[in-house]
């Protein structure tokens, strides 16, 4: 018979559940909390909104469509691997 250490000790269990606790309040959504989102729209939390884009995807895509040079994607484009680096 062998005997080892188990894999996830009483502190980890504990933690995994109050993580998963946690996360079953979120929005699915945004992230944000779910009984804000849900609330009354009239009586609860109102919201703004604000709008940015992420450059770097930006040049991803520019670079996936340069890449096809306007034609029709081939077949393995989704296969492409695509790596975002800050210049300096």
């Amino acid at each position: 018979m062998t005997t080892r250490e188990p894999e996830w000790t009483e502190q980890d269990r504990a933690e995994q559940l109050a993580l998963a606790l946690y996360r079953s309040k979120l929005c699915p959504l945004h992230g944000g909390p779910l009984d804000e989102c849900t609330s009354n729209e009239e009586t609860g939390v109102q919201f703004d909104v604000t709008r940015s884009t992420c450059r770097a995807q930006m040049a991803v895509i520019e670079a996936k469509q340069a890449a096809d040079d306007g034609k029709k994607p081939s077949p393995y484009a989704p296969a492409r691997l695509y790596r975002v680096r800050r210049r300096e």
